[in-house]
């Protein structure tokens, strides 16, 4: 029997193409976190909050988000769209 080289397991490839772009994101997302540290005012109507920038990205990332779950639209719409387009 062969042994699993360093480069695949009995699964296949340890460095898949989906493991690398998580790892360049990651790099990434820690690189703007480091050079982003710094305060900044947010004003929302009559509300100044002093927040690090990328917290403050971050929230509207993931509220932009939710937002989109939010009013993705429901499985039955979905296919009830592909059904007519056969038909």
């Amino acid at each position: 029997m062969t042994e699993p080289t360093a480069v695949e397991d009995k699964r296949g490839p340890l460095a898949s193409p989906k493991l690398w772009v998580a790892l360049v994101l990651l790099v990434g997302v820690i690189v703007f976190i480091v050079q982003n540290r710094e305060p900044t005012d947010i004003n929302l109507l009559l509300i100044t909050v002093t927040a690090p920038l990328w917290a403050t990205l971050t929230a509207a990332v993931v509220a932009g988000g939710a937002i989109g779950w939010l009013l993705r639209p429901s499985g039955s719409t979905r296919t009830g769209r592909a059904s007519r387009k056969v038909r």
